[in-house]
């Protein structure tokens, strides 16, 4: 009864956020910027992700991208080389000769930098000619720390997963990180693509490069912590629709459970300390704070709620078998949900793998949150 009556709330309440969002139009004065591209036995990729940035629709002489290849043992440094070698003058390129974990790579490049606004790009990632316009327009706006672009899947058709994945990520986007834009607070940057000010970053850079918890130094979570970083010095943090970029997702179980318990460390490990300043004056807007707080509050039950009420009606279907045509039901019917924005935002049959992906994470991937917290001290990078 509770799960229903949040669920209630939640659904509706999020729908009109989403509605509300609206992305921030362009700006005629553009800032200096750099790509910061950090890069991991990523092969033949990196060179791809390279070239998007140095080819982007934006003025050269405002632009720098920086490629640092963190220790790689494969041909990942050769790849990076010929890339720099196509955009001479524009790329530079740093190597750490072991490997010293993402975030250490990502220091190495703002360090080097040189551009008011911090570009970081996953290596796996390709962005689109127009996206570096559109990611830095919010910036016109004192009051923004970070902005995030929204996330398309690169290989959609490599197989049956990733065609479910790309009708995740967009209801990721569109959904989620749209909704909470509207009250300047999305939690989570997205690694893939996101941009920060530097003079913001520079204040608290050796925290986030040395952040412990638990006793144990943070690895994973890179992304969602700077995003913590930027909301505790009272800046905004924002989703840019128009900004895309597209990435490689899991194209096998294995790994996208990997990916998943690693996300759900950082969720757990974030949430806690976004809790720790979210009732003091970190803001000065009411209006910000404490929406970013009732929402806090209602996705952190929910996520347990939701484990619960799988486990409940699974053990009773011995019990009571018409449980199970409730529970395939109410699956069918929160998928669908959520599908109608889908089609909104697409306008296409994806949305059918969609509702396949709901029975995906109810059935087989919902235990990754779980087992995240059973491993929560095994700090590996999961995915490697």
């Amino acid at each position: 009864m509770v799960y229903g009556c949040l669920m209630r709330v939640h659904l509706p309440y999020r729908a009109i956020l989403c509605f509300l969002y609206r992305p921030y139009p362009p700006v005629k004065t553009l800032p200096t910027i750099t790509f910061i591209i950090p890069a991991y036995n990523e092969g033949a990729m990196v060179e791809k992700s390279i070239d998007s940035s140095a080819l982007s629709d934006y003025p050269r002489e405002l632009m720098e991208v920086i490629c640092v290849d963190d220790g790689s043992t494969d041909g990942t440094w050769e790849h990076i080389q010929r890339a720099a070698d196509r955009h001479p003058g524009l790329v530079q390129v740093f190597r750490h000769h072991r490997n010293r974990g993402k975030r250490h790579a990502l220091a190495t490049g703002f360090n080097q930098a040189r551009g008011e606004i911090l570009v970081t790009l996953d290596s796996d990632s390709i962005i689109a000619p127009d996206a570096a316009r559109h990611l830095v327009a919010p910036f016109a706006d004192p009051r923004v720390g970070a902005t995030t672009a929204r996330v398309r899947v690169y290989n959609k058709t490599e197989n049956l997963l990733t065609r479910m994945l790309a009708v995740r990520y967009v209801m990721a986007f569109e959904f989620f990180r749209a909704s909470t834009s509207v009250f300047k607070t999305v939690m989570c940057c997205s690694g893939v693509l996101s941009a920060y000010r530097r003079k913001v970053v520079a204040r608290f850079q050796d925290a986030w490069l040395r952040q412990e918890f638990l006793g144990q130094n943070c690895t994973y979570g890179d992304d969602r912590a700077l995003t913590n970083f930027v909301l505790r010095e009272g800046y905004h943090t924002v989703y840019q629709r128009t900004a895309e970029v597209k990435t490689l997702a899991p194209a096998t179980l294995p790994k996208l459970a990997r990916m998943l318990t690693r996300w759900h460390k950082s969720f757990i490990r974030e949430s806690y300390v976004f809790s720790t300043f979210m009732l003091t004056r970190y803001r000065d807007q009411y209006r910000y704070r404490i929406p970013a707080i009732f929402d806090f509050l209602l996705t952190t039950i929910l996520i347990p709620l939701q484990f619960y009420i799988t486990l409940y009606s699974l053990y009773h279907i011995f019990v009571d078998p018409i449980l199970i045509l409730r529970f395939l039901a109410l699956i069918v019917i929160m998928g669908a949900f959520y599908m109608l924005f889908y089609i909104r935002f697409e306008r296409n049959t994806d949305f059918v793998y969609g509702v396949l992906y709901s029975f995906l994470h109810v059935f087989f991937l919902m235990w990754t949150v779980p087992y995240a917290v059973l491993t929560f001290k095994n700090n590996s990078w999961l995915t490697r």
